[in-house]
């Protein structure tokens, strides 16, 4: 037998639902049912961003704590720090979909990362649950639900109670979805997957390039010495000579050179990024 409170947030989900069908999946409605879906696993806020596959990235929804700057959770993140983002590299290259958390997602090393060091770790992100879904006209979407106090997790009954209700909560955004790219310009600007790939070549060798993706990306030495069939050592070296080149000093510097490098960056160019700056 369900308990009060399981009755109450079945009442609560039903609830949003109707909504988001009897408003015709509106945006009011859709952010309504953000927030159901983070009650549902006492998540403490909730994030909805959009991706085409050939554009940057649009937050549609967000609620963020009192606390939270939007400046830094979603400009800065729509600006270029999504190209770091495990779960955007996961959605794109690998197709993947279903519910993660950041340990499924991310590299080993990543918490080593300048993403991770500068951004994530600053977002306040104690713990995060990701839905990615791949939708129809080239986009998929990510739902993030977050818990903010240190120490909490989300378990595998929060697992469990997404995948119930991820294929229902599919087709909601797939409507949803192609409603909004036919009421709303989804240009978002240039691409900028380009930027990344070409970050750095007007300054280091083609194998430091090489080398400062994968450090952007969050992968450790170890795994980059692996790919390049170098010792740690010699990565690490590189390392050091790549911060000499780009005048950084640490991880800090780095990321926000490359988020500064990619405002710059005019529309359609396929140059390095830092020519602009």
């Amino acid at each position: 037998m369900m308990t009060n409170l399981e009755l109450r947030k079945v009442k609560s989900w039903s609830d949003a639902l109707s909504k988001v069908i009897a408003k015709d999946f509106s945006s009011d409605s859709i952010g309504e049912l953000l927030k159901c879906i983070e009650s549902l696993i006492q998540g403490e806020s909730g994030m909805i961003t959009l991706y085409s596959k050939s554009n940057r990235p649009k937050t549609t929804h967000h609620r963020l704590l009192a606390d939270e700057d939007p400046e830094f959770h979603v400009t800065t993140y729509e600006n270029g720090a999504y190209l770091l983002d495990p779960f955007y590299r996961r959605g794109l290259e690998d197709k993947l979909e279903g519910a993660f958390t950041l340990k499924d997602v991310a590299p080993e090393g990543f918490e080593h990362s300048e993403y991770y060091s500068v951004f994530y770790k600053n977002s306040g992100f104690e713990n995060e649950l990701c839905l990615i879904l791949q939708l129809q006209s080239d986009f998929f979407l990510s739902l993030s639900i977050v818990k903010h106090e240190k120490g909490e997790v989300f378990d595998p009954r929060d697992i469990q109670t997404i995948n119930l209700i991820f294929p229902l909560l599919k087709s909601v955004f797939d409507r949803y979805v192609s409603n909004y790219i036919q009421e709303v310009d989804t240009s978002f600007e240039n691409h900028l997957d380009n930027a990344l790939e070409t970050f750095g070549s007007s300054m280091l060798t083609p194998k430091e390039c090489d080398i400062l993706h994968y450090v952007l990306r969050g992968y450790a030495n170890k795994y980059i010495a692996e790919k390049m069939d170098n010792s740690a050592e010699t990565i690490k070296h590189h390392r050091k000579n790549i911060y000499l080149k780009l005048d950084v000093s640490s991880q800090s510097e780095l990321f926000y050179l490359f988020i500064a490098a990619l405002k710059a960056l005019p529309e359609g160019s396929k140059q390095d990024p830092l020519v602009y700056i």
